[in-house]
């Protein structure tokens, strides 16, 4: 499990260097490090189920400060109170992207914040308040997590 975070985790972080402001790359490398962790941990060897293993990583390996800044890192421009996505909702509308640019091919038309300013996007519908870098710190505490309760589970 180490290795394969440290692995892809590299992979992410490598991509500015061949590929520079691609954030939606990284991401999907992100998420399939997300996805292998949370499968690596329930030894699961099928196919499929990658949106589900996901959604376990986030909500059972990420740590309750980084889950609470997920929930609240996209706002929901189609409602007009903009309320910030939940965190479920969040980690699809990640999952949706990561789709777009392994399915389609698409890895552009979607925006992190900068670093100064929130993204506004239009499909999907959102207001990006969080950074790459930021959810990669998460990425990197929920592997760190899964892999300590892997090595002290019984």
């Amino acid at each position: 499990m180490m290795h394969q975070t440290q692995r892809l985790i590299s992979l992410a972080d490598d991509l500015p260097k061949i590929r520079p402001h691609k954030e939606l790359l990284q991401l999907l490398f992100l998420l399939v490090c997300a996805e292998h962790i949370a499968k690596l941990y329930d030894g699961f060897s099928g196919e499929g189920k990658s949106r589900v293993y996901v959604q376990r990583f986030f909500e059972s390996f990420v740590i309750d400060a980084d889950r609470q800044t997920l929930s609240t890192a996209f706002a929901d421009l189609a409602d007009h109170h903009q309320r910030p996505l939940s965190l479920k909702k969040a980690v699809d509308l990640l999952y949706d992207v990561r789709c777009d640019v392994v399915h389609e091919g698409k890895w552009w038309g979607f925006a992190f914040h900068d670093g100064t300013m929130p993204m506004v996007n239009v499909e999907p519908n959102v207001k990006a308040m969080i950074t790459l870098p930021k959810l990669r710190d998460m990425v990197v505490r929920g592997c760190i997590q899964a892999v300590s309760e892997k090595l002290t589970a019984p």
